[in-house]
């Protein structure tokens, strides 16, 4: 079965396994959530047991969520007047049977509630304090400021960068990973890791800057706060340099840029450099940028609705989902 165990639980895979292929030296994951017998023994007749990944799996895998979404969906679910039409409905369509009046009474009770639990507005997207973007860094020595900062556009699964092209005919070559990156083309498409303050704190910054190529003339790392300007700088050259910086004060919506140029010309100018930032008191909470390097923030997923709660329920249910 192998690699193909995983694909059984894609939101685009619908069916049921009947049989699989099994490797007794690698067996499955999903074989031991289901309480699979050992394969090195002997076992004449599988045994019906319920084990907690069981129910957890059915309660918390997208896709059951998704076979529930799709049943609740069905014309022959939806098209039902009544409550009890689609109760009737929904069994004959998971369980093969009709529900008794006890279980359509419990269904209706069931709905009711999960009506009344719904969200009125749909989740926020997840927030994170990291972007991505380029720009342009102003030196005049009474500014000292990031004076120009727009988000990278595309995200490859592994980097931001200009397009799915690299380098991009409009942005070049600036680029950022969860390592480190690579300069743009010109002084105005420089590098930006920015950070946001979520609150006021005091902070500590960690990392070095690594340019590991002898052509060229290497780059410029900078940081740079919102609030007090340049904080640290270093040229590299095939070489590296610490940027550690303590402590920083903050306020909360203040920015801590970590920016990259080319210096003076295009070449060879891609680099590593993955900062942390430390709050020094309160929670004492680490900001890891390689660790926390992510794409576009992604919305909370959407709460099932009631039908499609009720659809799982079902799905749940020892009946379904422990028959041996």
């Amino acid at each position: 079965m192998g690699g193909k165990a995983a694909e059984l639980f894609t939101e685009s895979n619908k069916r049921r396994t009947i049989y699989g292929l099994v490797d007794r030296q690698f067996l499955a994951g999903a074989f031991r959530v289901f309480d699979f017998a050992n394969p090195d023994l002997h076992i004449a007749q599988r045994s019906a047991t319920t084990v907690p990944q069981q129910a957890l799996f059915f309660l918390n895998n997208s896709f059951v969520a998704a076979r529930a979404k799709a049943l609740a969906a069905r014309p022959g679910i939806t098209a039902p007047a009544t409550i009890q039409e689609r109760v009737h409905a929904l069994y004959r369509a998971i369980l093969q049977r009709s529900p008794s009046e006890r279980e359509v009474a419990a269904a209706q009770v069931f709905v009711a509630a999960a009506q009344e639990d719904m969200p009125a507005a749909a989740p926020a997207p997840v927030a994170t304090e990291w972007s991505y973007g380029y720009g342009e860094y102003d030196d005049n020595v009474a500014r000292q400021r990031v004076k120009s900062f727009t988000p990278l556009p595309h995200f490859t699964g592994k980097s931001w960068q200009g397009a799915a092209q690299w380098p991009d005919g409009k942005l070049g070559w600036v680029q950022l990973t969860a390592d480190g990156g690579h300069a743009g083309n010109d002084l105005s498409h420089a590098a930006i890791r920015r950070w946001t303050a979520p609150r006021d704190a005091t902070l500590s910054i960690a990392g070095a800057i690594v340019h590991e190529h002898p052509p060229g003339d290497g780059v410029r790392a900078r940081i740079i706060s919102s609030r007090a300007g340049e904080l640290k700088s270093a040229e590299v050259h095939n070489s590296r340099a610490g940027m550690a910086v303590a402590p920083v004060d903050v306020k909360k919506g203040d920015t801590i840029d970590f920016v990259v140029d080319f210096r003076a010309g295009l070449n060879s100018d891609m680099f590593a450099w993955a900062p942390a930032i430390k709050e020094l008191a309160g929670s004492a909470t680490t900001w890891d940028a390689k660790k926390e390097f992510a794409g576009p923030a992604s919305a909370a997923p959407l709460p099932l609705a009631p039908w499609e709660q009720y659809a799982q329920a079902l799905l749940l249910s020892n009946e379904f989902a422990f028959v041996d």
